[in-house]
């Protein structure tokens, strides 16, 4: 039976550098925590290279670790396990998809949302410098693996736009989002606190609003974001039900 790895076995320690940014993009591969989310990814077709789990004895499938070892690894305390090394899909935009954009969305939480939005309306995702990783593990489990499940890619500006129509969300003054009628789209959100350069906001072929008639000064980027998409689909009947 192979040994039980402790946090300072050299599998584990490289396993962990993929918390790094640059060692993600070096690699190729990133870290998914949990059997659910491992599922997934799996489903989706991701390649593993590893599994690394308290595991129980004869699960030849699974590199043995210790508590501390799952811990460093996963990046969180008390972490569930099992947590895999994958293969990260190479970036692609589809040019027939609608397009979900991040424009320098730097929290986490947000872009794994919007992720996981693209996915679930069948969108792609595209993102900026400024935005969070979409590979990171904080990421992905935001977006519940969302990132093996649509296209995604960066982008340098949305000068790479050009085959979509661009519809900048603004807090106030844009008009009502089923007012867009041509497609296909790309729905550009900014950072929360800042929104959208005006640049680009002057740039966009749509500037949409939210109306809410609450109290609330604004939404959360990621909310915005799904409400756009949701409203979109809507407007232009692509919304399929089962009923």
């Amino acid at each position: 039976m192979e040994p039980v790895r402790t946090h300072r076995a050299k599998t584990v320690v490289e396993a962990a550098r993929l918390h790094r940014a640059s060692v993600r993009r070096e690699r190729g591969q990133t870290l998914v925590e949990g059997p659910d989310l491992l599922a997934d990814v799996v489903s989706a077709g991701a390649g593993v290279v590893e599994v690394f789990g308290i595991a129980p004895d004869g699960d030849s499938a699974i590199t043995a670790v210790d508590q501390r070892a799952l811990e460093r690894l996963a990046g969180t305390k008390s972490p569930r396990g099992p947590v895999a090394v994958v293969e990260i899909p190479v970036e692609r935009l589809d040019r027939d998809r609608n397009l979900l954009v991040s424009m320098g969305v730097s929290d986490p939480g947000n872009v794994g949302t919007m992720i996981r939005t693209a996915a679930a309306f069948d969108w792609g995702f595209a993102y900026t410098d400024g935005s969070a990783d979409p590979w990171a593990p904080k990421t992905i489990r935001a977006g519940a693996g969302g990132q093996f499940q649509t296209p995604i890619a960066r982008i340098g500006s949305i000068s790479e736009l050009k085959r979509w129509t661009t519809v900048a969300t603004v807090a106030r003054g844009g008009e009502a989002p089923r007012t867009v009628v041509d497609r296909p789209v790309a729905v550009l959100v900014g950072e929360e606190a800042s929104g959208l350069d005006k640049s680009i906001i002057e740039t966009a072929h749509y500037r949409v609003t939210i109306q809410t008639p609450g109290v609330t000064e604004s939404l959360n980027a990621a909310v915005a974001a799904a409400i756009t998409v949701f409203a979109l689909e809507e407007g232009s009947g692509d919304l399929r039900s089962d009923v």
